[in-house]
């Protein structure tokens, strides 16, 4: 999980929002998904870099992304609509979230859009942890299952080919082959990059500088 922005509000959402909204509350049987507009899944697409949301995995080809209503459309019909409250999430996320919601802010899962996630995750190699004393932590960690056996293998693998790169960079004494693997370094710890958050923050416990990410203990 890492740090998200909002962008600005899809041309079709501004001109359809209202009247799509309240389609949706009347419909009495079958629901429409006016979130599925293809503008829409685009706009969060850009957002989220085609990554989920919540655990970083791309979704490719192969998998089917879902727009996440962060506060669901079974208790929040006014919100089917509300650029705040969609994103996007794999499929497996998707699943394991469900319909999950609290009114105790201090059981809500944690919003990438929002929080400062650093006060409650730990990265610690291809494991995402809550940080001690975080409850909000722990209830995403277990709820969405962020350290789930797939994930933990896909991120190691990622840390694995991140840590060549370090290695070389660590040990380069000419200052002109040394930039070009910073360059490398950084490319690989993109926005656009499976797992951002846990491989901004390896590299960071590896001592490379990484722009906007201070050291925490692990």
């Amino acid at each position: 999980m890492r740090t998200l922005v909002k962008g600005a509000v899809p041309g079709w959402l501004q001109a359809n929002g209202a009247a799509k909204t309240q389609e949706y509350k009347d419909a009495a049987d079958k629901k429409p998904t006016p979130w599925r507009n293809a503008e829409i899944v685009a706009a969060l697409e850009d957002e989220c870099a085609k990554k989920c949301m919540y655990c970083e995995a791309t979704i490719d080809v192969v998998a089917y992304a879902a727009v996440e209503h962060i506060r669901p459309k079974s208790r929040f019909e006014d919100l089917v609509l509300a650029w705040s409250n969609l994103g996007l999430v794999c499929p497996k996320c998707n699943t394991n979230k469900g319909d999950y919601w609290s009114d105790e802010h201090s059981t809500q899962l944690l919003n990438p859009y929002e929080d400062v996630l650093e006060e409650h995750l730990r990265f610690q190699g291809p494991m995402v942890t809550a940080k001690l004393g975080s409850l909000r932590g722990e209830v995403t960690v277990n709820k969405i299952q962020l350290s789930r056996e797939g994930l933990v293998w896909a991120r190691a693998k990622r840390i694995q080919e991140l840590h060549r790169i370090l290695a070389l960079w660590a040990s380069e004494q000419n200052a002109d082959r040394k930039s070009l693997f910073v360059e490398e370094v950084e490319r690989a710890v993109g926005d656009d990059q499976e797992f951002t958050g846990t491989l901004r923050a390896y590299a960071t416990q590896q001592g490379f500088p990484v722009e906007g990410v201070e050291t925490v203990p692990v």
